[in-house]
């Protein structure tokens, strides 16, 4: 009888779930990093509406970073994908 040579099992990490955006742009007008909520697919999750923060914008895209399922990413998409948010004021006591 053959000797049975014991080996963990393999489980492959499931590819990440990487958001679909658009062409971005080499120039970009300056902007104040507003908090924004954004409209994104994404390649295993589908569509996701997510909290954010703008990078840069232009006329009709704009560059956002996001945080999903504890990966940061940034993504150009267009302007009707993304609407602003308002952020709740800090207490006093903080």
């Amino acid at each position: 009888m053959p000797q049975y040579q014991w080996s963990p099992p393999e489980h492959p990490d499931p590819p990440e779930d990487q958001p679909q955006g658009i062409d971005g742009v080499e120039w970009s007008e300056s902007v104040d990093h507003a908090p924004v909520w954004v409209d994104v697919e994404f390649s295993r999750t589908g569509r996701q509406r997510l909290p954010g923060f703008v990078d840069a914008a232009t006329d009709d895209r704009v560059y956002v970073q996001l945080v999903h399922m504890g990966f940061a990413h940034r993504v150009w998409l267009p302007r009707e994908r993304v609407t602003r948010r308002a952020l709740k004021p800090r207490r006093p006591d903080w």
